[in-house]
């Protein structure tokens, strides 16, 4: 009797599932509170699945890690390669960095935890620099081409790109923090009104 072969798809799905239950585990206990146990019984998996995919708990965090930053450059890239202006896809971006007030605080918790885990650990340390040099790559190709078709002043590219992240994230982050009673939008807004200071002749 020859060994049963193994099916690539079936194995990505069934990985994938407990990828998925271990950011909602994440997302509702923090990723002190999430174990490889309470991923398998989310995921309606076994141990003995979980373990072939993931040694360890480590391992399961990072696999995490890469498909939510691996989602985030998707949605982002698909921006990027529309048929917009550069000025149009710029303020689509702004659209889907500023998505809601509940994507927002679930994306921001999940990343703050982390960015913990960064802080001890080279690999998800590695995987952050490698996210924010693919946004600032996508973000300078835009800022290029509006500057080439003149939408845009003639600006140092990369600092732009550097800017448009940290205005993301630190307007996110305030918002986040409840400094105020102000509203997703306005930081979204306020933004925006940043980057046409910057950006528009």
């Amino acid at each position: 009797m020859s060994p049963r072969r193994a099916n690539p798809q079936l194995a990505a799905r069934r990985r994938e599932a407990l990828v998925k239950a271990g950011y909602a585990e994440i997302l509702e206990k923090g990723i002190s509170g999430t174990t490889i146990d309470s991923v398998v019984t989310r995921a309606g998996s076994s141990k003995g699945a979980a373990l072939y995919y993931f040694r360890t708990k480590d391992d399961l965090l990072y696999a995490v890690f890469e498909w939510l930053l691996s989602q985030i450059d998707r949605t982002l890239d698909e921006v990027a390669n529309s048929d917009q202006s550069p000025r149009a896809r710029l303020a689509s971006e702004l659209e889907v960095l500023f998505h809601s007030p509940d994507v927002n605080r679930k994306l921001y918790f999940v990343l703050l935890e982390f960015t913990t885990v960064s802080l001890r650990s080279e690999r998800f340390r590695s995987a952050w620099a490698a996210f924010f040099d693919r946004c600032r790559n996508r973000d300078m190709g835009i800022i290029q081409e509006g500057i080439r078709q003149q939408q845009f002043r003639n600006v140092n590219a990369e600092d732009v790109a550097r800017t448009i992240r940290a205005l993301v994230d630190g307007y996110c982050l305030q918002w986040i923090a409840g400094e105020s009673a102000a509203s997703l939008e306005s930081y979204r807004d306020c933004c925006r009104s940043v980057l046409g200071a910057y950006l528009l002749r």
